[in-house]
């Protein structure tokens, strides 16, 4: 798989579901790791670490898709800007 074609849009659309399934992956652990009796397979503290973790990659893959999806809205934004300075140049030019 070829990350390099995938579109902004599909990138940022990607980030931010990862960064959704983390954040909610995380608390359920949380939760989880308060009431599971200890069954001597899996440690309660493995369990908050781990919520602990995927709690805060989600939150920095959110943080990191806000300013990401702020940028790319203002290059957007000015692409836009220039091909409305274009065409009003060309026609202009053309009187």
């Amino acid at each position: 798989m070829d990350i390099k074609r995938f579109s902004q849009d599909t990138k940022l659309t990607i980030q931010i579901i990862l960064s959704i399934i983390l954040v909610f992956a995380g608390l359920t652990l949380l939760f989880f790791g308060f009431f599971a009796p200890p069954h001597g397979d899996i440690s309660n503290s493995v369990l908050v670490a781990y919520g602990e973790v995927s709690t805060f990659a989600g939150s920095l893959l959110g943080v990191d898709y806000h300013y990401k999806y702020k940028v790319y809205k203002i290059d957007a934004d000015m692409e836009q800007e220039e091909r409305k300075r274009n065409k009003f140049e060309n026609k202009n030019d053309q009187e």
